[in-house]
């Protein structure tokens, strides 16, 4: 029987492909995903991959005459989640100004293009349709634009604040702009700006104590004395003017005495540091607008920086990156489930509640119905939801290891429960296996912490003298230190490890397998890498079972008999009552 031929990019641990080869009706062939923990484990539960690239950006699909290279060929669906962040103008107190993963949704999009599959499937955060997910207009982009009809708006951007030097500063990128010079030998190096910012957070503290206990550290200390004894000069290839050349001068000074135990000034190092590191951020951002080709337009004045108030500022265009997104794939000739496209998992088995934009695609020549099908759910009372207790209730019993490298072992006694069809579900394995039942290690304060809390309590429901190692306790998240509640769906399913999710009954961190079946992962899906990776990796998934039903919509929408619905597998009539 011929199944259709998958390429998954931005694989992951292979959710989404997983779904998808549940209902025997697809195969991937391609898979592209970067991160090496991520790549083993897709690898290992994915058999049928033939071609696993690493970075999508360096994938050419076309031979150079521009006819499609032979392994895309009998590419029939595209699926993927690009990675994209927003952006806000607080987002000018960080070193960047464009985030690179915004580019890699036009690289999806490449893919789509150039493929021309039958049907694709984007899956992303609920907020790409807001206003703070956008692209920047670029030199050779307005044409384009205007043919699909994307509305682009004016901005203007606060780049940082003015500095001492700040008119010789403005020159410079204006002229560096104009000529599209590089500017990375002004640049200093990411490790030396990441432990400069480090050290400018610890002096404004305004406490030398601090300060010194930061530089005391081992690792801080070798860095610094290598850095002040023989790099220092070499870290500036190019300096703008001299008079920063000066202050990153003194900056070496006032170090040279912290390091020595020397008399200093705190407001100086704070000072100049806080000047060396706002130029680095203020360059950077012009450099990579420069690289990106970003078009920097005049404000009235004539200026394309312009010093207003306190700060510089840049006048730019942006466009709404789930408005372009639709708008290019429409004009390939692809019919989209525009009516609805954010989803709650929890509507569809999942037993926690996540809601995503997800983007279904179907060539209009191939579409066999009047419209693209969308996933019907089997929940719409959230009385209804399938709860924690239906996923992990039947482990309870069975400890979990604290050894990632213990990651297997037999259930013995404790059997799936009975009349759940969600346990059974995900109870799998037919040689009553259960893998990657490992969870971290608590040191006594956490330990503290979980014996405190009841179900549906966190981290602010906690004694504060329980919060001391918080140095902010109200900046703390909801979901830190969650006691889940066996009676309800789970929050979205992160990183659980750093959030330190506990379990409902017991005095522990949730095991890595515990959070991969409230992502409704089948026990037989194993993760490999190490412990916080494979954390990282059940966070990051498509939920298996809301893929599923994605990708049954698109088999209706072609046209093609499917087997066995996952609605009849996961029937809520036969859920047992607790």
């Amino acid at each position: 029987m011929y199944k259709l031929q998958v390429m998954d990019l931005f694989a992951g641990a292979g959710g989404l492909s997983n779904g998808f080869e549940q209902t025997n009706k697809f195969e991937v062939k391609i898979a592209a995903e970067i991160n090496e923990n991520a790549r083993k484990t897709y690898q290992q539960n994915h058999k049928s991959v033939t071609s696993f690239p690493k970075d999508i950006t360096k994938i050419e699909f076309k031979n150079k005459n521009g006819t499609l290279k032979d392994e895309y060929q009998d590419i029939d669906v595209i699926i993927g989640g690009p990675p994209c962040q927003g952006f806000s103008n607080a987002n000018r107190q960080k070193n960047t100004l464009i985030s690179s993963n915004n580019q890699l949704v036009k690289e999806y999009l490449r893919a789509i293009e150039d493929i021309k599959p039958k049907a694709f499937v984007m899956e992303n955060v609920k907020t790409l349709e807001s206003e703070k997910h956008k692209f920047f207009v670029t030199e050779d982009e307005e044409t384009i634009l205007s043919e699909l009809d994307v509305e682009y708006f004016d901005e203007y951007i606060n780049i940082g604040p003015l500095t001492k030097n700040s008119n010789s500063l403005k020159s410079f990128l204006v002229n560096s702009y104009k000529n599209k010079d590089d500017l990375t030998p002004y640049l200093l190096n990411k490790e030396l700006l990441t432990k400069l910012n480090l050290l400018l957070r610890h002096a404004k503290k305004q406490s030398e104590n601090a300060l010194k206990d930061f530089l005391s550290k081992e690792n801080n200390n070798k860095y610094f004395k290598r850095i002040l004894s023989n790099k220092w000069q070499e870290m500036h290839k190019k300096f703008f003017d001299d008079a920063y050349e000066s202050t990153w001068n003194d900056l070496h000074t006032i170090l040279g005495k912290i390091l020595e135990d020397d008399e200093f000034n705190i407001n100086d190092l704070t000072n100049t540091l806080g000047d060396v590191i706002e130029i680095q951020r203020i360059i950077n951002k012009i450099s990579e607008i420069i690289q990106n080709n970003i078009m920097l337009y005049r404000d009235i004045l004539g200026d394309i920086i312009n010093i207003t108030g306190d700060n510089f500022e840049i006048y730019i265009k942006s466009y709404n990156v789930f408005s372009y997104i639709k708008a290019k794939v429409k004009s390939l000739g692809y019919k989209l489930n525009e009516k609805q496209y954010i989803f709650n998992t929890a509507n569809y088995g999942v037993p926690q509640e996540r809601k995503r934009l997800i983007l279904i695609g179907v060539l209009e020549e191939e579409l066999k119905v009047e419209e693209v099908k969308i996933p019907e759910p089997i929940f719409d009372n959230p009385g209804d939801y399938n709860k924690i207790f239906d996923a992990i209730g039947d482990l309870e019993k069975l400890p979990p290891s604290t050894f990632v490298g213990d990651d297997q072992m037999h259930r013995g006694e404790f059997n799936s429960l009975v009349e759940n069809n969600l346990n059974q579900y995900l109870n799998n394995n037919s040689n009553n296996m259960v893998y990657n039942h490992v969870r971290t290690e608590s040191r006594e304060m956490a330990q503290k912490r979980f014996e405190s809390l009841t179900a549906g309590q966190n981290f602010h429901d906690l004694d504060d003298s329980l919060k001391s190692t918080y140095s902010d306790h109200s900046r703390t998240q909801n979901t830190i230190y969650k006691r889940l509640d066996y009676n309800k769906p789970s929050d979205t399913v992160v990183n659980v490890r750093k959030s330190m999710w506990i379990h409902p009954k017991l005095n522990r961190a949730i095991s890595i397998r515990e959070a991969a079946r409230l992502q409704s992962f089948q026990d037989s899906y194993k993760f490999y890498g190490t412990k916080d990776s494979q954390y990282q990796q059940v966070g990051n998934a498509v939920p298996p079972l809301m893929a599923r039903f994605v990708a049954e919509s698109i088999l209706e929408s072609l046209g093609i008999d499917i087997n066995e619905k996952i609605k009849d597998i996961i029937n809520p009539k036969m859920l047992c009552n607790k």
